[in-house]
C-alpha cells in the first residue's frame, strides 16, 4: 500500500510537471463574468516613433493630445516602452540616445529597465501606469512610480530583518 501511494504521487507530479512545461495550465487566464463585463474607460497616448517621428517623444510642445486613444477590451494599463543606447570610451560615456519609443494601451506591463552590453549599452525601459493619459513620460527608470520603489524598499527591509532575526 505504501509503495502504491509513492508511485501514485510520483505519477501525479510527473503529469503535472509535463502539463506545466507544455503551458496547458498556464496558457489561460480565468476571469469571472463581472470582470469580463467591466467597462474599460481608460485613455492612453498611443504613438510609435517609427511611424510618428520625434513628436511621439516630445509631443507638440509637450502636448500629446494628437495621440489620445481609447483603450479597448482587457487593455487596462498605459505603457511607455523606450529603446536607447549609450557609447563609452576609456574616459567618457555618451548621454543616452533614443532609438525608438512607443506609447500604448496594454493588458500586461512589467516596469523596469534591461541593460545589455559594455562599450555600447542598449537600454530597454518600460514604464506602466493605470490612470487616464498617464503615459506621457519618457519610459526611463525615472518614470518608475513610488509603488514600485516602495515594493523594492519593503523587500530590502524584509531581507535585513530576516538576517537580524535568524542569524546563522
Amino acid at each position: 500500500m505504501n509503495m502504491n501511494v509513492h508511485v501514485l504521487i510520483t505519477c501525479f507530479l510527473l503529469v503535472t510537471l509535463m502539463a506545466l512545461m507544455n503551458g496547458q495550465l498556464m496558457s489561460k487566464e480565468h476571469r469571472t463574468h463581472a470582470a469580463s463585463e467591466r467597462a474599460n474607460d481608460l485613455w492612453c497616448y498611443q504613438c510609435f516613433t517609427m511611424d510618428h517621428g520625434e513628436k511621439c517623444i516630445t509631443g507638440n510642445s509637450g502636448n500629446f493630445s494628437d495621440y489620445e486613444h481609447k483603450c479597448m477590451d482587457d487593455r487596462r494599463i498605459c505603457m511607455v516602452k523606450r529603446f536607447s543606447y549609450t557609447t563609452s570610451t576609456e574616459n567618457s560615456t555618451s548621454s543616452p540616445k533614443t532609438w525608438s519609443l512607443q506609447r500604448n494601451c496594454t493588458n500586461k506591463c512589467e516596469p523596469g529597465c534591461i541593460v545589455i552590453g559594455e562599450r555600447t549599452k542598449l537600454y530597454a525601459c518600460t514604464a506602466c501606469c493605470e490612470t487616464n493619459l498617464c503615459n506621457n513620460g519618457t519610459g526611463t527608470a525615472n518614470d518608475l512610480t513610488i509603488k514600485e520603489i516602495d515594493l523594492l524598499l519593503a523587500l530590502l527591509l524584509q531581507a535585513v530583518l530576516t538576517v537580524i532575526m535568524y542569524p546563522s
